[in-house]
């Protein structure tokens, strides 16, 4: 087992690297982001064509602490009956050894991705299958130094990135299935998610295979993909093209209630689109490592499908994606809409 308590120290002793948190102004920030959250969720409700009952919504304006011991309550939920499972058979001395590798390694990733993320909505952080009501987080801290960074207005930027979280608050409270069709889908790739040798084996077969094909082999999510199996690989690209959607309609969603809501809503979507894109080589290289720069495709991917889709049909074509699970289009179906219109209006 990991050991966590000591994976969120690690995370904040890399934090402690960074410049100060104001956690005052975090604070005060709480009440008015979530007043103006309030205030926005009927335009989100209106272009998304999702409501929900609550007509007050919390923001968490986090520091980077919170996110880090919030995301490792989270991870610890998902991640420790896999563990227990693989390691059932380890003698104990290595298992305490790789309870504090492991430790180590996901606060030092942690205590990175800290300094990188703006906000988060994120379903698998909820131990209940009653997700209602629970708040939108926004990491203060980064939202404000790129504020001061770029000499945006205080407070213009952090509005901008609420309508986005927003956006998959609806997803998740409003769509009556979504919350339990995305647990599931967790648990069918935790089910079966022991390493065994011949999984190994099978990891090295696809690395060369992918690579004859002139594919990246970690391209799909990562270094940790190539240890899947068939069934496994088959959860994984059902979850790839629903975060695909959820991603690509928050963005889509946000582009068109933040105009005449917020300024300078076209500057930030250039500035962020870069950001995503941008970063030093090691960046970069742990980008792609950890599947990162996958999640950054499926923004821009599931944008893109949607903006199609609007185009062909009209927005509120977009909004019957969300009727029924199988009105979701596959990873296949997101790089060809065309397919996915004749699956869906034969």
């Amino acid at each position: 087992m990991i050991s966590w308590d000591l994976a969120t120290k690690v995370a904040k002793g890399v934090i402690a690297s960074f410049p100060r948190e104001d956690e005052s102004r975090l604070t005060a920030l709480c009440v008015e982001m979530s007043k103006f959250a309030s205030y926005a969720l009927p335009k989100v409700e209106q272009v998304s064509g999702i409501s929900i009952s609550d007509n007050a919504i919390e923001v968490r304006f986090a520091s980077r602490s919170e996110w880090v011991e919030n995301n490792t309550k989270s991870m610890q939920k998902l991640l420790d009956p896999i563990i227990k499972e693989a390691t059932e058979a380890v003698p104990e001395f290595l298992s305490s050894i790789y309870s504090s590798a492991g430790a180590i390694q996901f606060g030092l990733l942690f205590g990175w991705m800290s300094k990188r993320v703006l906000g988060q909505y994120d379903a698998a952080m909820f131990t209940n299958a009653d997700v209602a009501g629970a708040p939108v987080f926004v990491v203060g801290s980064n939202v404000f130094e790129i504020e001061g960074r770029n000499n945006y207005t205080p407070g213009s930027f952090g509005r901008w990135v609420l309508l986005h979280e927003i956006t998959h608050k609806l997803q998740f409270e409003g769509v009556d299935w979504m919350a339990s069709y995305y647990r599931s889908l967790i648990s069918d790739l935790v089910a079966s998610s022991k390493i065994s040798p011949s999984d190994v084996f099978e990891a090295i077969v696809t690395i060369v295979e992918e690579v004859r094909a002139g594919r990246n082999p970690i391209d799909e999510a990562g270094i940790a993909a190539l240890f899947l199996g068939k069934n496994q690989r088959q959860s994984l690209r059902k979850i790839t093209s629903l975060m695909t959607i959820l991603e690509g309609h928050a963005d889509f969603v946000m582009s068109r209630v933040a105009k005449g809501t917020i300024e300078n809503a076209e500057e930030f979507e250039t500035m962020v689109s870069e950001r995503r894109q941008g970063g030093s080589p090691v960046f970069k290289l742990i980008s792609r490592l950890y599947g990162f720069d996958a999640k950054v495709r499926q923004y821009a991917n599931g944008r893109k499908f949607l903006e199609e889709l609007a185009s062909r049909k009209s927005d509120d074509f977009v909004r019957t994606i969300f009727s029924s699970p199988e009105s979701l289009p596959s990873v296949e179906e997101i790089a060809d809409v065309e397919s996915y219109l004749s699956r869906v209006t034969a």
